[in-house]
């Protein structure tokens, strides 16, 4: 999508997202405006004070007056606090639902989103709803109300006195020019201080994920610089944002008393002509000032409202990103894993330039325990990708039994597999939790009798809270074998049709792999097992190897078979003995 139809695609989103808030934005501008009534009936007031009360010396109209003052005064104030409870129970209900409609957008997406996009930008992002919420809730209500204020205002000046009205009128265009003139200033400067500032996020949530790494290698030093380079950059933006913002102060108070001070001249020149009452002036001034006061509210919301709209595209970004991998129309429910795995000519690459599978054709028989070995870099983990439906080949096609990979549902096509990866990733959580981590009504027993498997049970008794041990962030109490067999635990637990071992045994010995496997083939007798590793002698004993050969070629048998059949799997096995 090319720039201006993408700007175009934007301008149309955020009309339909405001149109959906519309109501709570009027409500809030009504409750806004009627709290403004003695702002608005004051000059006029204070006219009647002079003219009639003062100027004619009467009591009664001085009493009436102050009666209506005080009443207006105090219907003023009750709105107001009608107004700020509305404002602050809408403002908590909109964070609440803009959050989640952007959790559940960034849940949608595909997983080549979140590799294109830095953790420590979308916290940013996630955490910058609050800018989007003032938006709807103060803004937006606050710019219709100064426009109608002004409007009314503008309207009874005009019925006061014309000529001091219209004087004013034909100055104002001054205002104009200079809050545009400003906002074409500031805005690249708003874009730029966003944009650094998602950067400083990023680059602390990268610093604390790996402070192992920083303190282990005595990178303090070089870290800390790194954050103090974008801090200061971070600093100085915005202290040229605070110098454009001073230089709009300054230039808007000079043209303001310059307008106000010439059109109190003609005012004064008005009244020793006689043509202008003395409460007529003073009435009609006020309301002239309160004019002055809303144009200075409106530039100053309007370059409030350029930052703010940085935010706003940064939502929509988000937003108004289409997931590439979702449900076809009338896409299957997948009832369960059987009959085979199927490539069909599969060509895949990260990079265009740079394809892994070329043409490939495979056939993974279920169920089965295979294993899928091959060097480093070969396309293990891009397979199983594939399986998982993470990302889409650029040609050909999958089958799991007669079912094309497309016509099933990711829901349901993710139910049915469960995952045990090289990273052990853990939650914050028990061991408990961990292990049966978004599993509904699982047992005590089931979880002990996983943590058996997966030769974990016996440690996690002798901890002096057992299975409700909390693990920490990253799980930093545990060595990365005992979390991988958390990790493989929680992957058997869900008892999947197919189970997918993806260098999930690399830092557990050999002896305790061995049992561990032995125990599993047990369990998942009638179920698929893919192991995926570069260690032969973890899967030598699997029913099919299948040998990815580094070229986009797959090579596949039992060990024997392979070992004499295959001049690379023999080469790839004896360099592995070597090692040893």
């Amino acid at each position: 999508m090319d720039k201006e139809k993408r700007s175009l695609f934007r301008n149309q989103y955020f009309l339909r997202f405001i149109n959906s808030y519309k109501k709570k934005i009027l409500v809030l501008f009504l409750l806004n405006l009627i709290s403004s009534t003695f702002i608005l009936a004051a000059p006029y007031i204070s006219k009647l004070f002079i003219d009639q009360a003062f100027i004619n010396k009467n009591l009664g109209k001085f009493l009436n007056l102050s009666i209506l003052g005080v009443a207006l005064f105090a219907f003023s104030i009750l709105i107001t606090v009608i107004r700020d409870i509305a404002k602050n129970k809408t403002g908590i209900k909109l964070k609440f639902k803009l959050t989640n409609q952007l959790i559940n957008k960034f849940y949608t997406l595909d997983l080549g989103f979140f590799r294109s996009q830095s953790v420590g930008e979308d916290v940013y992002r996630l955490s910058d709803t609050e800018t989007v919420v003032n938006f709807l809730i103060e803004q937006c209500p606050q710019i219709l109300g100064d426009i109608f204020k002004l409007i009314i205002i503008l309207g009874i000046s005009l019925w006061l006195d014309a000529r001091m009205t219209i004087f004013l009128l034909i100055l104002s265009p001054l205002y104009l020019f200079h809050s545009l003139y400003l906002q074409k200033k500031l805005k690249p400067i708003y874009r730029a201080i966003w944009e650094n500032s998602a950067k400083l996020s990023k680059e602390i949530y990268e610093a604390f994920s790996r402070i192992l790494i920083i303190k282990a290698l005595g990178l303090e030093s070089y870290q800390r610089r790194v954050y103090l380079k974008s801090l200061i950059k971070n600093l100085r933006l915005k202290i040229k944002n605070f110098r454009w913002i001073t230089i709009s102060f300054l230039t808007s108070s000079v043209l303001s008393k310059a307008i106000y001070g010439a059109i109190t001249l003609y005012g004064g020149w008005l009244i020793i002509k006689g043509s202008l009452t003395i409460g007529n002036y003073a009435a009609v001034m006020i309301y002239l000032t309160q004019l002055g006061i809303l144009l200075d509210s409106l530039r100053y919301r309007f370059e409030y409202f350029v930052r703010e709209t940085i935010s706003l595209e940064k939502f929509f970004e988000v937003m108004d990103t289409q997931p590439q991998i979702k449900d076809l129309p009338g896409a299957k429910n997948l009832e369960s894993i059987k009959g085979e795995i199927k490539f069909q000519h599969i060509s895949f690459g990260y990079q265009q330039e740079k394809p892994i599978f070329k043409g490939m054709d495979s056939v993974i028989p279920v169920p089965s325990w295979v294993a899928i070995v091959g060097p480093s870099g070969c396309g293990k983990t891009t397979l199983i990708n594939l399986i998982l439906r993470l990302y889409e080949p650029w040609e050909g096609e999958i089958f799991l039994g007669n079912l094309q990979l497309s016509e099933i549902k990711l829901k349901s096509l993710r139910e049915r597999v469960s995952i045990a990866t090289q990273q052990p990733l853990l939650f914050d959580v028990s061991i408990k939790e961990n292990i049966s981590y978004g599993l509904k009504g699982v047992g005590q027993s089931e979880i002990e009798a996983v943590a058996r498997i997966a030769c974990i049970h016996d440690f996690i008794t002798n901890l002096p809270r057992g299975y409700d041990t909390f693990v920490g962030e990253d799980a930093y109490r545990l060595s990365e074998g005992l979390k991988q067999r958390i990790v493989l635990a929680r992957a058997i637990l869900k008892n999947s049709d197919l189970l997918i071992l993806d260098e999930a045994t690399s830092s557990i010995d050999s002896s305790t792999e061995w049992k561990i496997f032995q125990a599993l083939k047990k369990k998942r007798e009638r179920l698929a097992t893919i192991v995926i590793s570069h260690r032969l002698f973890s899967v030598k004993d699997a029913g099919r190897i299948f040998f990815l050969t580094g070229n986009g070629k797959i090579e596949q048998g039992s060990h024997e078979e392979l070992l004499s059949g295959s001049a690379l799997y023999r080469d790839f096995f004896h360099n592995q003995i070597e090692e040893v």
